[in-house]
């Protein structure tokens, strides 16, 4: 139960402020779990079960050294959020863990970052190990390197970092009252066999779970940092990464320098990173127009003028399933309690003309989870017959014997110009094929736990809480038994599909999987997202060899960058 308020909360934080496009790193204090719900679900996440396909697979993942980087120089990045602490294990903001000291932490795993990764992507390779091996579906054996050592600070004094490490960290991450600890539920014990190698064993198959040991607050802290004042929020920060921090000023900055004892090397290239905490985005814009800040998230109006103004700046987007806007039906609740009424909503809207005219290109069509890679998500020929036929929606009406114009409240948040302005584009179409829409809008407190958590809606436009991982979105959300499952709908096929790729290990045959459901949940009209994030980064022209990404609040692609004066 414990653990289920935690989450809950911190779908209630996320919903408030990490959906509003201000910051890709939100804090907030945590608020009270909702006390009713009115489409009451099981509390339970469903269970996977054993999959016959599931084999044990050895597995090398030691990114090569980066040749070519030039060293020295000073990088300098922005965030919106200051921190309240400096203890990994007992906050779930990115603030501390991406933007923050958290950075000066390694993990066992990390994602993928570089030139030849796709985005989106949630493929893991080792950081903290050389190898893994699963010596069944529910255990999995990682080997550590062994030149890594803690940094050179006391009491730590950059002792070589061992396998009880690992199960020190872990253990006390898991402790029920800290908020990361759901990312290690599935763990039922862990071993170190030896000073290299750790054992895992999880209570069920879950492919999910090297997705949680590369999460970026699945942190590896030292026991004597911990034990010096039983906690770590007041510091001391000593990891094994490759940043060491040097001062940290909660709503100013944070000031790191390179670890000079970093197991991987040559990195990090820049001999001090700053991460000046700028709430403003307006402020932010600025600062990197006049050069105090070296790479910057832009908001989409705000890159279009720039682009204009300097139209050989470099930049990049980045897709973000995790952020956006999202669309939901109550299937238990009339109309909706009818597929075509459902298929008719779908039918009436153009996303990708909404895309164009109020999020200026900067987001794509889905379904809302976070994929591992790029083919799980649909191709736009397959969206495309879920949506922008009113012709097609009118005559689903029609088949459905419903009296036009159909009474419809779209519950929305409000959480910021383009997601009243995609709103009101929505109600529009919808009211061109026969609808008589009624928008309320909502803030954001009340929409988080009133209609996002609670289920109070006959329909609602808004964000999705952040959610790092696939089956964190399918088990919880999209199946029907999922313990944040507001629509109302029962679909067994779904869920058949949905527990079919949560215990898959074959990443081909998950991704196969995984398109299945998105198709299922589209015939069904369940919910989508008809707008997707997706971040768009600029940099100065000194800045070299800047591939992100930012998927489950990674950040080991900072080390990789360098300067060219």
């Amino acid at each position: 139960m414990r653990t289920a308020f935690l989450s809950c909360v911190l779908l209630v934080v996320g919903l408030v402020l990490g959906a509003c496009s201000e910051s890709p790193e939100p804090t907030a204090t945590p608020k009270a779990e909702p006390t009713s719900t009115p489409t009451p679900r099981p509390t339970a996440v469903p269970t996977p079960v054993a999959s016959a396909t599931a084999r044990p697979v050895p597995t090398r993942s030691v990114p090569r050294p980066i040749a070519g980087g030039v060293q020295g120089g000073r990088l300098s990045l922005a965030t919106a959020a200051g921190v309240r602490h400096q203890d990994v294990h007992q906050e779930a903001s990115p603030a501390l863990s991406t933007w923050g000291p958290g950075i000066a932490y390694s993990r066992l795993l990390r994602l993928k970052s570089g030139p030849g990764v796709e985005l989106p992507s949630l493929v893991v390779e080792c950081e903290l190990c050389f190898a893994w091996e699963m010596e069944d579906d529910r255990t999995f054996v990682f080997y550590l390197r062994d030149e890594v050592r803690w940094q050179d600070l006391g009491p730590v004094k950059g002792r070589p970092l061992v396998a009880d490490d690992l199960v020190f960290s872990y253990t006390r991450q898991r402790q029920a009252e800290f908020p990361n600890a759901g990312l290690l539920q599935g763990v039922k014990d862990m071993a170190a066999i030896g000073p290299g190698v750790v054992r895992f064993s999880l209570t069920v198959p879950d492919a999910d779970f090297l997705l949680s040991l590369a999460d970026g607050r699945s942190k590896v802290v030292a026991r004597e940092a911990v034990e010096l004042s039983g906690d770590l929020k007041n510091g001391p920060t000593i990891g094994s990464g490759p940043w060491v921090l040097m001062e940290s000023v909660p709503d100013s900055a944070h000031i790191f320098d390179r670890n000079p004892t970093y197991f991987e090397q040559g990195l990090p290239f820049v001999d001090r990173l700053v991460i000046q905490v700028i709430p403003d985005r307006t402020t932010r814009d600025v600062a990197f127009r006049v050069g105090a800040i070296d790479v910057h998230e832009m908001s989409p109006r705000a890159w279009s003028r720039l682009r204009q103004e300097r139209p050989d700046i470099e930049a990049l987007m980045t897709p973000n399933p995790g952020g956006g806007l999202e669309v939901a039906l109550n299937a238990g609740r009339p109309p909706f309690e009818d597929v075509r009424v459902r298929r008719a909503v779908f039918q009436a809207m153009d996303p990708w003309r909404a895309i164009e005219d109020i999020w200026l290109g900067s987001a794509f069509v889905s379904l809302g989870f976070p994929p591992v890679e790029p083919a799980w998500l649909l191709d736009e020929a397959d969206l495309m017959g879920f949506f922008g036929r009113p012709e097609v929606a009118r005559e689903l009406l029609r088949e459905a014997d419903v009296k036009a114009p159909v009474p419809i409240t779209i519950k929305v948040g409000d959480f910021g110009d383009a997601y009243l302005a995609h709103a009101r584009r929505i109600a529009d179409e919808m009211a061109a094929v026969g609808f008589a829409p009624v928008l309320e809008t909502v803030n954001r407190l009340s929409f988080a736990d009133d209609v996002w958590l609670g289920g109070d809606y006959q329909m609602f436009v808004g964000p999705i809480a952040p959610l790092t991982t696939p089956n964190a979105y399918l088990l919880n959300i999209l199946h029907s038994r999922g313990r944040w499952n507001t629509t109302g709908h029962d679909d067994d096929e779904l869920d058949r599909l949905i527990m079919a790729q949560a215990r898959e290990l074959d990443p081909v045959e998950r991704g196969k999987l995984a398109r299945e459901v998105q198709l299922r949940a589209l015939e069904g009209a369940y919910r989508f997202r008809p707008a997707t994030q997706s971040l768009i980064w600029v940099w100065r022209p000194r800045i070299r060899n800047f591939h992100p990404n930012f998927a489950a609040f990674e950040y080991s692609h900072w080390s990789r960058v360098w300067i060219e004066e």
